[in-house]
């Protein structure tokens, strides 16, 4: 019987509590007019520019490296292998 008394004390807990939030669901919001979509819109893009000068401002040196030609890569590798005492890769 422990069980029964265990299950009658978890109803009586939880079935007002989800009653509660049945009676609390919501309509969803009413569609924005286009003036506020549009709005919203260039909130977010405004947003996403100034996350963007974050980021170049963060990773300047980082971006600016991938510009390079390959072969200032490859040069960099090289003396990064012969630093390393590995052997070059045409080898």
């Amino acid at each position: 019987m422990p069980g029964m008394r265990r299950r009658t004390l978890l109803a009586a807990l939880f079935l007002p509590a989800a009653a509660a939030a049945q009676q609390g669901v919501q309509a969803p919001p009413a569609p924005a007019s286009p003036a506020e979509r549009q709005g919203q819109l260039d909130a977010f893009w405004a947003r996403q520019r100034e996350k963007e000068a974050a980021d170049r401002f963060w990773n300047g040196p980082r971006e600016a490296r991938r510009n390079l030609s390959r072969d200032q890569f490859e040069r960099w590798d090289e003396q990064r292998y012969r630093r390393q005492g590995w052997r070059s890769y045409p080898h």
